[in-house]
């Protein structure tokens, strides 16, 4: 399947799972790739972004892993973008759940929802169609055919290259994981009710993780036993395909390698909105870039977007 990537670009769609996946010509038949992790409306740190990576690759083409538009104080500006640069877009979790949100408007009750979902809403009031449709357009994945210009001896000059947004079911493959496993995968566990041992996703948001932080050494022992029953689903992963993935802010920038240390696993969310950084990834030199967040931009325990500076209460002279 992977080797007929060189015909050009063309969709794959798996319609017992409900996938779609998109085709990218292989590195020799198109621009390099600067795929970029989770960017959360930080507008102001991608463009930074863009401009640092055209210092190590003058001309590339963008692709955003997902996680466009929700939890930070610019959507419109990530839309500007996305149109500027052409920029090939994946869907996430929260790009689902917001195009969920628009379509149902009529039927949700807008005080029933989120706080930060409704500063989204607020924010994007005047591009929501147009941001509606792109949403509405989003693949799951991009695949593609990495042709390296390293020169590392113990590497393959070409192999195939997945781009996602939270991860998938290694034991089946990219078309034989759930849409589920795509949009939110951090931890997996298996599963052994039925005849067949499968793995099914661990639910495990950001924010309750990071909330939950302070009350790990108040678990029961039965809590513990689960807990150690989860692992992250790359830990399956031996290749040979190259996954890019954002999703998991917690983990932060992420490399697994081979033996010969060529990779088989990069993880770029490195959590902008959270005061982070932005983190870009460039497959065809192995080279990852990054830009500080300018402040934090959502608030977790208030789950809302920090839509102004906090005022500091020393005075400078």
């Amino acid at each position: 399947m992977l080797s007929s990537f060189n015909l050009g670009v063309y969709d794959l769609q798996d319609s017992s799972n409900n996938l779609i996946i998109k085709s990218l010509a292989p590195s020799s038949d198109r621009l390099p790739l600067f795929i970029v992790g989770d960017v959360h409306g930080c507008a102001r740190e991608l463009f930074e972004l863009i401009e640092a990576a055209k210092k190590h690759i003058s001309k590339f083409q963008l692709i955003l892993v997902g996680d466009l538009f929700t939890k930070g104080p610019d959507p419109v500006g990530i839309y500007e973008i996305i149109q500027e640069y052409g920029a090939l877009c994946i869907k996430g979790n929260h790009d689902w759940a917001l195009w969920s949100t628009i379509q149902q408007a009529q039927k949700r009750s807008f005080h029933t929802l989120a706080e930060h979902t409704k500063q989204t809403l607020h924010l994007i009031r005047y591009h929501k169609r147009a941001i509606f449709d792109l949403l509405c357009s989003l693949p799951h994945a991009y695949v593609s055919t990495v042709v390296s210009q390293l020169k590392r001896n113990e590497w393959e000059r070409e192999y195939p290259l997945i781009i996602v947004h939270a991860g998938l079911d290694s034991t089946k493959g990219l078309l034989g994981s759930s849409e589920r496993m795509l949009l939110t995968a951090r931890y997996v566990k298996w599963d052994t009710k039925g005849n067949e041992k499968k793995l099914t996703v661990v639910p495990a948001g950001y924010r309750s993780e990071v909330l939950n932080q302070n009350t790990q050494n108040q678990k029961s022992a039965i809590s513990i036993d689960k807990e150690k029953e989860r692992f992250r689903w790359h830990e399956l992963h031996q290749g040979p395909a190259l996954i890019v993935f954002g999703h998991d802010a917690k983990q932060g920038l992420f490399r697994k390698t081979l033996p010969s240390g060529r990779p088989i696993c990069v993880g770029i969310d490195t959590g902008c909105t959270y005061g982070n950084s932005l983190t870009g990834y460039f497959p065809e030199i192995d080279l990852a870039v990054q830009v500080r967040a300018q402040r934090k931009y959502f608030d977790i325990k208030k789950n809302i977007i920090l839509l102004k500076p906090h005022q500091s209460k020393l005075v400078t002279v």
